[in-house]
């Protein structure tokens, strides 16, 4: 009982914090980082599995350079986010008080752009599809997995291919996932 009341404040708080924050402090350039980390991860897990190139798979398969280059470009787009909520915060001031009501109207139309991006961000890592054969993992960069030491497994149908030895499909599959995440990046450059 005292852990539900302890979730549940701690729900509380951060919804309050959520609604009452000018602009969502929920990073996109945290996730673009952690992004890269998983891409190392999973080019680890594909090296410890004795993947090697592949003339029919094209070098992709020991390195994920089509998703390594969409998240260069996700990366760029965070920083583009960072910049505008400085510019913002420097500009408006976070709440958006200043003295005339156009200023005040660009500035919330401004803040509404940032926030809107940033909170809808993780729609787009979401394959309506889901991975092949398991459709129900419809996140294409992390599902949930119990036989994974943490929990969750990175790049669900980069794994599946990956442990069915079949390069050809996992090559396919990840130029599938670059443009899922150079869509999400370009999104976050939409006004």
């Amino acid at each position: 009982m005292q852990l539900h009341l302890t979730a549940a404040r701690v729900w509380g708080q951060i919804t309050v914090r959520l609604a009452d924050d000018p602009v969502l402090g929920l990073g996109p350039a945290r996730y673009a980082r952690d992004l890269k980390h998983y891409i190392r991860r999973f080019e680890r897990q594909m090296s410890r599995q004795g993947v090697r190139p592949a003339e029919h798979a094209g070098p992709a398969t020991v390195r994920l350079d089509h998703i390594r280059a969409a998240q260069h470009q996700l990366e760029v787009s965070a920083r583009i986010i960072d910049d505008s909520v400085r510019h913002l915060r420097h500009v408006y001031g976070e709440d958006c008080q200043m003295a005339g009501r156009r200023r005040h109207r660009t500035c919330a139309a401004l803040r509404a752009s940032i926030n809107d991006r940033i909170a809808k961000l993780e729609r787009h890592f979401v394959d309506p599809d889901g991975a092949p054969g398991r459709g129900w993992h419809k996140h294409v960069l992390v599902a949930p997995d119990s036989g994974a030491a943490s929990g969750y497994q990175l790049f669900p149908a980069l794994a599946d291919a990956l442990d069915a030895g079949d390069m050809p499909l996992l090559y396919e599959r990840e130029k599938y996932i670059a443009g899922i995440v150079y869509e999400a990046a370009w999104f976050l450059r939409e006004t």
